[in-house]
């Protein structure tokens, strides 16, 4: 069954088309893939008159021939919708036959420039197999439409007013590393940002790193602070890349080394042959992980008798661990901070457990890193965030194969690039 629109002109008007550009025939078809469904076929075709622009240069340059192409458009209510045209073909002096470019696709792309806003904004929400399962593709042509709009917006990227830098490290599948960099707000109202993204961790991606920044207009004279973990492969090479920069051991993982400790001498002493202790610890693993203002007012109860329990080394490491908390959130300026710190990192270097020892050696050594915090007020905070984003990208897609689509997205999820959008309402 074939179906005929008369009022060609409608959809002339509807696709936004200008001389010489007009529509000439709608018909509704049975899809080749599916007979059973309906498509809906546009067909456009120029006046044929004339000479047009050379796409490469612009110079005016004669028809040499034309070709036949096809572009997948929005729906048309239920009904998948293409546009076929006989696009002409210039004869340019300097450049030779070069095909006209159209003004509803870009070159070479299969998909009108408004499916690709929507394709664009459901991939940015939506896991790439479950957008080609929705709109009938193969993933494939997804991934080069992604591929081709964040290369397209790296190229544009403008690194001039950069000057705050966080920098991290992503595990995948097991021993395999993106070190991902980040920046911070600016004044400017500029939201935080992935800069860049590489395999590999320490000093090997920082290098690389900074012959981008540099090559996209940023001045690393004009980083004045950075923020990190404890990593020293990291901090000696941004340090090294950017020389008036102060450093800022991020207070996120400062906080999550002592967490850690907690959880770990929790858990040996649930392998001891102290029974009592082994109770008293028994199904209390997130009582010590979670902050107490986000526990139910039973755990709350469990958490405080839990406290009163002189015997345990996680009790005195929790308490430890509410000590650090306090330093960040009750020291008003550096000099305070400073002092209690100290007090603290003397406590645990004291201190009567193994874990807690180390854990004060550690601090004593990146102290100044550390203390930076309360002059600069910098955190990795929201590159951690970006870090749960991409756990999520990661989950979405069940892992990635090609390490490759895998960077490509977290620069199109969290690189605030310029994309199109889609404007279909």
């Amino acid at each position: 069954m074939t179906s005929n629109f008369p009022h060609t002109d409608i959809f002339t008007v509807a696709l936004g088309l200008e001389s010489p550009w007009v529509v000439t025939n709608v018909e509704m078809l049975p899809s080749e893939k599916n007979p059973e469904k309906m498509e809906v076929h546009i067909h456009v075709d120029y006046d044929g008159q004339g000479s047009y622009c050379c796409p490469q240069c612009g110079l005016e340059s004669p028809i040499y021939d034309s070709r036949e192409k096809v572009w997948r458009h929005l729906n048309f209510f239920q009904y998948r919708c293409y546009i076929h045209a006989r696009v002409p073909r210039t004869n340019c002096e300097k450049h030779g036959v070069k095909l006209v470019e159209v003004p509803w696709a870009r070159s070479s792309s299969g998909f009108t420039l408004l499916m690709e806003a929507v394709l664009l904004t459901m991939l940015q929400q939506m896991p790439v197999s479950q957008v080609a399962y929705q709109v009938g593709e193969h993933d494939t042509r997804l991934w080069r439409l992604i591929h081709l709009y964040v290369d397209e917006a790296l190229s544009k990227q403008d690194f001039s007013e950069v000057d705050a830098i966080g920098v991290d490290e992503y595990s995948h599948k097991g021993h395999n590393y993106l070190s991902v960099f980040l920046a911070h707000p600016q004044k400017d109202g500029k939201k935080a940002r992935v800069l860049f993204t590489v395999e590999g961790k320490g000093k090997q991606p920082v290098q690389e790193f900074v012959e981008v920044f540099e090559a996209k207009a940023g001045k690393v004279d004009k980083v004045a602070d950075i923020t990190s973990d404890m990593c020293h492969g990291y901090r000696n090479a941004m340090l090294e890349g950017f020389p008036k920069a102060r450093l800022t051991v991020d207070r996120f993982h400062v906080v999550k080394m002592m967490g850690d400790a907690v959880d770990t001498i929790r858990r040996r002493e649930m392998r001891s042959k102290d029974r009592s202790k082994i109770r008293s610890l028994e199904g209390s693993r997130y009582l010590w992980l979670k902050n107490k203002e986000n526990l139910t007012a039973e755990q709350q109860k469990q958490l405080e008798l839990l406290l009163s329990t002189e015997h345990l080394d996680t009790t005195i490491a929790y308490n430890q661990k509410l000590k650090l908390q306090g330093v960040y959130e009750d020291c008003i300026d550096y000099e305070s901070a400073v002092e209690a710190f100290e007090s603290l990192c003397l406590e645990l270097s004291n201190s009567s457990i193994s874990e807690l020892r180390r854990i004060g050696k550690s601090f004593t050594r990146n102290a100044l890193e550390i203390l930076n915090y309360f002059e600069s007020k910098k955190t990795n905070a929201l590159l951690e965030g970006f870090n749960s984003m991409i756990s999520l990208i990661k989950h979405r897609a069940r892992g990635f194969k090609n390490m490759k689509n895998f960077m490509a997205m977290i620069y199109f999820v969290c690189g605030e690039l310029e994309l199109p959008k889609a404007t279909i309402m």
